[in-house]
Parts: C-alpha cells; sequence; structure tokens
C-alpha cells in the first residue's frame, strides 16, 4: 500500500510503524519502547496506549464528534454540539462551561459555573473589535480597529473599576504596514516606534527603535541569518551542510560557539573558549546527559526518563529509587521537590524535598498555586521553615 514501515538512522537505529488492513497506524516503535492506537469500526481512535502501558480513551457520536476524552491521569473531558456541529458545553471534572453563538454562528460569551468568563463582540463586517474577561471584579478587554483592508491597525487595552465601571487603565498599541502590505511599524502608547526594514516577501533585514538602529541582519541565499550587526558587536553564523547550525562567532572571542551534530541530526557538542557541553542521547533520541569541562571543571548530569519521557530520579544519583514509571504522567517527586495535583490536573503544591535524617534550614520552603475556575493561575503562596 505504500505505506512507511521503518526509518533507519545511519547509526543503525530503526524506528517503525505498522498498520492495520485500512492502512491506519496501530503501533510506533521507537528505541524498543510502543506506542499503541485502537481504532473503531468508523476507523475514529477509541484508544491510546503510551509506553508507560496508560490509556487515553476517546468517545464519538454518530457524527464523528469527539463527545468525551480520559487523559492518562484519569481527567475526564465532555463535549456537547448543537444540531449545527457547534460545541455548546463542556465539562472538565464537575466544571461546566457554556458557549453562545450569534445568528451568525459567532461566538458571542462562555459562562463558567453560571458566571459570564469572556465576550466577543464584532462589526457589521463581521470583524472581531471587542473581547472581555472578568478579573477579580475588574472588566479586561481588548478593542481592535482595523483599516479598509482588514488589517489590524490598533489595540487599546482596558481596565475598569468593579463597581462604576470608570476608566482605571489603558494603552493603546498602532500598527501600520508598507506599500507591499506587510506590517512594518508599531507604535506603543508614550514609546518611540519599533520599525521592522524587510525585503523581497518580508524578510527581516533589521531593526528600529524611533530613529536609532537596533540591529541589521545580511542574509545567505536560502535567507538564512549570517551576519548579525548591533551597536558595537558582530555576530557571525555558519551552517554546516544540511543546515544546522555550524558556528556563532562574536567579535568578543569568548562568546564564540562551535556545535557539533551526529548522524542523527541530534546535538552532541557545544564548545566555547570557555567550556564544552557534551550531550548523549537514548536510543529514543532523548537526552540521557550532559557533561561539561571547563578549567578546574568536570561535571556529569545523568538524566533518566520513563517509557513515555517522564523525568526519574536518575539510579547513579539516587540508587536507593525503585520508581521505574509514572503511569498517570504526574510527576509526584524528583531529586528536589514533591508535587501534588488537582483533579483538573493543575500542579497545587510543591515542597522541598528533605531527605531524611537532614536537619531543615531556611531555604526549605512549599510553593502553593490557587487557580480560578478557569485554570488560571489567581494566587501564589510560599512557606518558608524556620
Amino acid at each position: 500500500a505504500g505505506d512507511l514501515t521503518a526509518v533507519i538512522a545511519p547509526d543503525g537505529s530503526r524506528n517503525g510503524t505498522q498498520y492495520d488492513a485500512w492502512g491506519k497506524a496501530v503501533r510506533t516503535t521507537q528505541g524498543g519502547l510502543t506506542r499503541s492506537m485502537e481504532y473503531d469500526a468508523a476507523g475514529r481512535v477509541i484508544r491510546l496506549t503510551s509506553e508507560n502501558g496508560s490509556h487515553t480513551t476517546f468517545r464519538y457520536d454518530v457524527l464523528d464528534r469527539l463527545i468525551q476524552e480520559t487523559g492518562f491521569d484519569g481527567r475526564t473531558q465532555r463535549y456537547h454540539h448543537d444540531l449545527t456541529g457547534k460545541l455548546i458545553r463542556s465539562e472538565d471534572e464537575g466544571l461546566v462551561t457554556h458557549w453562545y453563538y450569534d445568528e451568525a454562528d459567532r461566538l458571542t460569551h462562555r459562562t463558567v459555573k453560571g458566571e459570564t468568563a469572556e465576550q466577543w463582540q464584532y462589526d457589521e463586517r463581521g470583524w472581531l473589535t471587542d473581547i472581555s474577561h472578568i478579573s477579580e471584579g475588574h472588566r479586561v478587554a481588548v478593542h481592535y480597529r482595523y483599516d479598509e483592508k482588514g488589517r489590524l491597525t490598533g489595540e487599546r487595552q482596558t481596565v475598569h473599576h468593579p463597581q462604576t465601571e470608570a476608566l482605571l487603565w489603558q494603552h493603546e498599541t498602532r500598527h501600520a504596514y508598507n506599500a507591499q502590505g506587510l506590517a512594518n511599524r508599531c507604535i506603543p502608547d508614550s514609546l518611540p516606534a519599533v520599525e521592522w526594514l524587510t525585503y523581497g516577501s518580508g524578510w527581516l533585514a533589521g531593526m528600529k527603535l524611533g530613529d536609532t538602529p537596533l540591529v541589521d541582519f545580511t542574509r545567505d541565499r536560502l535567507h538564512r541569518e549570517t551576519l548579525r550587526s548591533f551597536g558595537r558587536y558582530e555576530l557571525t553564523t555558519a551552517y554546516t551542510p544540511a543546515g544546522q547550525l555550524q558556528s556563532q562567532h562574536l567579535n568578543s572571542l569568548l562568546s564564540d560557539r562551535d556545535y557539533t551534530w551526529n548522524d542523527n541530526g541530534e546535538l552532541i557538542r557545544i564548545s566555547s573558549p570557555r567550556q564544552t557541553r557534551s550531550y548523549s542521547y537514548s536510543t529514543t533520541g532523548r537526552l540521557t546527559g550532559v557533561h561539561t569541562t571547563a578549567a578546574n571543571l568536570d561535571i556529569r548530569i545523568p538524566y533518566a526518563t520513563d517509557p513515555a519521557g517522564n523525568r526519574l530520579p536518575d539510579p547513579e544519583l539516587h540508587p536507593d529509587s525503585t520508581l521505574s514509571m509514572w503511569p498517570d504522567n504526574r510527576i509526584a517527586r524528583d531529586a528536589h521537590y514533591l508535587y501534588r495535583y488537582d483533579r483538573h490536573g493543575r500542579l497545587t503544591e510543591k515542597t522541598d524535598l528533605i531527605p531524611e535524617g537532614v536537619i531543615r534550614t531556611d531555604d526549605e520552603r512549599t510553593h502553593r498555586y490557587h487557580y480560578d475556575s478557569q485554570h488560571r493561575l489567581v494566587h501564589y503562596t510560599r512557606t518558608q521553615y524556620e
């Protein structure tokens, strides 16, 4: 059927894909690790199994619309649509969001737990003119203006008083375009304009702040940056025949860098006058170690992951650890912290990990994160132990 079944890298490593009778990928294997997919009779993915053996499941309605997803961590999200296919209700572990539209099927507002979360307004041409939400009682909005060609010419941000609706703060940014229709100027309130100098189809050749040049670029025939001039400095960039970054040399020798890649396209070394960093990888292409050498310095930092790619305590640094995977794809602890999550998968607590027998110092602390009904971080506290 012409399906791609294997990719063999220059080092001999092999990545394979298996297909069912209908040509759908059912199993991918990389470096000995396998991820699999299951389909229903209609050809829709209904089950995804990670390299850890954990599952994400999907359900659909008769019109092939996704109506339920249960993730690796057990979090379930449900979706409801109207007769025309628009999303009108979503549920996230008991958190209910309703979506509303106008007669032209444009989204006008949404509510979360019965309260208005966001609103959208449009002009007679259907262009978005305002989007607003409530943050700690304040109405926060962004207003958009356009020219006759539909290009954005201005955006004004405003914050209004919770009770009086009085304007408490605003900031406007204007946009301008060149003869080719490319954006070339950005003018913030009370600040000099930022101007982009371009050539051809819009390749960046330089930038100015007001009348002051900030940076100039020289490019090769492929439009890749080869020289960057800024102030008294010049940065020269070279590439390998494969297009990878080969070197960056500044007219300050201590900042020069040279890059080395292996046949698989992985970065294996960054060399500079001050230090050299070497990188090693697993057969799946995941970073397994960083080796840094310099004058009077020789440090190796190993990295370990479970089959799905989640970080694990490295056995060289933590020989007593028996942890081999995070089945729900949530890291509960690492070498430095203990982590806690809520039912929505949001990080709620991060506590310094104090090994048994170690005396606490003033540096140990617990971080707590609080979110609103829209999953936005609204409050943070830190407890420091004495």
